[in-house]
């Protein structure tokens, strides 16, 4: 029985140590990401990699997810590479800076991730683009 309280008191040390870390923010992010700008059209990330949607006949679907929750994705469509925009703090609104640009081609500012053939964004910068 002792042997399952010093346990549980262990578990409940480590929760709390965990609870009380500081949260991931931009400086634990530049360690692992890379500042850079990509130029891409705002896309459903869902509807794009199912079904092949885009563009302008997309954009009240693209809002609808969105709003539904889904993160907005950066679709460089010149090297064919798809940006999931990550939030850039727990639990905020991954889609903050892009809201109104659903489906126009923008240009992005932040802090990019490569991992396992997947690609990422953090937005820190948002202006329409060409």
């Amino acid at each position: 029985m002792i042997r399952h309280l010093g346990f549980l008191a262990a578990l409940i040390v480590g929760a709390f140590l965990f609870a009380s870390s500081p949260t991931f923010g931009a400086e634990e992010m530049k360690e692992t990401g890379k500042q850079a700008t990509i130029t891409g059209r705002v896309v459903d990330p869902a509807c794009y990699i199912h079904m092949g949607l885009k563009g302008e006949s997309h954009k009240q679907c693209a809002t609808a997810c969105a709003k539904a929750g889904q993160a907005f994705g950066i679709l460089d469509e010149k090297a064919g590479v798809l940006y999931q925009v990550l939030e850039g703090a727990i639990a905020t609104d991954p889609n903050k800076l892009l809201w109104g640009h659903e489906e126009e081609i923008v240009t992005v500012k932040g802090i990019v991730f490569h991992k396992d053939g997947m690609h990422a964004i953090v937005a820190q910068e948002v202006t329409k683009g060409s």
